[in-house]
C-alpha cells in the first residue's frame, strides 16, 4: 500500500480521475511514469473492476453507467447543469451512490457517513 498517496473527498471524485485517466489513455498515455496527476490509492483497473461487480451484481444499469460515462468525460456533474434532465441527475446520483458504497468497502475511500 502507498504511504504518499493523494486521497479522495468522495465518490465523484474517484469516478472524474477515472475518466480522466481513461481520456489521457485515448490520447496516448501508456505508462505510470508518464501521468503526471496526483498518486492515487488506486489504480485505474481497479475502479474499472468494482463497477464490473457492481454490473454483475445488479447494483448499476446500463443507463446509470452511460449517464455516468457522459457527465464524467465532461468532467462535470449534471445536477449543476440546466441543461441536464430530472431522470439524468437521479440516475447520476443512484450511481455514485453504489459506487461509494464499494469504494469504502474497498477501503479506497474513508467512510464519511454520520460524521460532521
Amino acid at each position: 500500500m502507498r504511504e504518499d498517496y493523494e486521497p479522495f473527498d468522495n465518490a465523484e471524485d474517484v469516478w472524474f480521475w477515472f475518466c480522466a485517466c481513461i481520456q489521457a489513455r485515448g490520447d496516448g498515455l501508456r505508462s505510470r511514469s508518464d501521468y503526471c496527476g496526483k498518486k492515487r490509492k488506486c489504480e485505474v483497473a481497479d475502479i474499472y473492476r468494482i463497477i464490473k461487480s457492481l454490473k454483475l451484481k445488479g447494483r448499476i444499469n446500463n443507463r446509470q453507467l452511460r449517464v455516468l460515462y457522459s457527465w464524467g468525460m465532461m468532467h462535470f456533474p449534471p445536477y449543476y447543469d440546466k441543461r441536464a434532465k430530472r431522470s439524468e441527475v437521479r440516475l447520476w446520483e443512484e450511481g455514485i451512490t453504489a459506487l461509494e458504497q464499494e469504494l469504502v468497502a474497498k477501503c479506497i475511500l474513508e467512510n464519511t457517513y454520520g460524521q460532521l
